[in-house]
């Protein structure tokens, strides 16, 4: 029983650490003025191969698919710039597959076995789940003030899907309009 509690207890941090909102926004900054954006560069600590420019890409579409116009040269006017850096990117659990079937021997390499006297085949171990973690900040070009800063986590199944998630998680906080300051 108080196994059973210990679990629940920490799987209840664990999945709010997974919606936390993390974002902070200028108050009385005018969001509904910002109409032309450019994406800057995500870096990354660790060098994640590709992974910083699959986030860059990930911010363009879907700023784009919000009808912001999206801007790549930094010699063209824009309200704001958007850059961040990638915090995470680990690939969490591995499996084993051969013809379509699971095996769940984890690790990276290939094993031969045999079947109830089947010829032997070969399986590939499959990583297919990836979670990755981005920061991410709005700067208005005239001011030089940051004006929005959120982070997130996610976890998915593939690379595409982990980052198109965090990346729409993160600018989901970004306003649309003036914020007005709490007073």
């Amino acid at each position: 029983m108080k196994k059973n509690f210990l679990f629940c207890i920490s799987l209840s941090f664990l999945c709010s650490s997974c919606v936390m909102n993390n974002a902070v926004v200028k108050p009385d900054y005018d969001f509904s003025k910002v109409k032309t954006v450019r994406v800057g560069q995500f870096s990354s600590v660790k060098r994640y191969k590709g992974i910083s420019d699959a986030v860059q890409n990930a911010f363009i579409q879907d700023l784009l698919g919000s009808g912001y116009n999206v801007v790549s040269d930094p010699n063209v006017k824009a309200d704001c710039i958007i850059e961040g850096s990638v915090t995470s990117f680990y690939r969490v659990r591995e499996e084993w597959i051969d013809n379509g079937f699971y095996y769940g021997y984890p690790g990276r390499y290939r094993r031969r076995y045999r079947w109830a006297g089947m010829p032997a085949y070969d399986g590939i171990v499959y990583n297919n789940t990836v979670s990755i973690g981005i920061s991410a900040r709005m700067t208005d070009v005239e001011t030089g003030q940051v004006v929005w800063s959120d982070s997130f986590n996610n976890e998915n199944w593939d690379e595409d899907s982990a980052i198109s998630g965090v990346v729409k998680s993160v600018l989901k906080s970004l306003p649309k309009e003036k914020i007005n300051s709490k007073k």
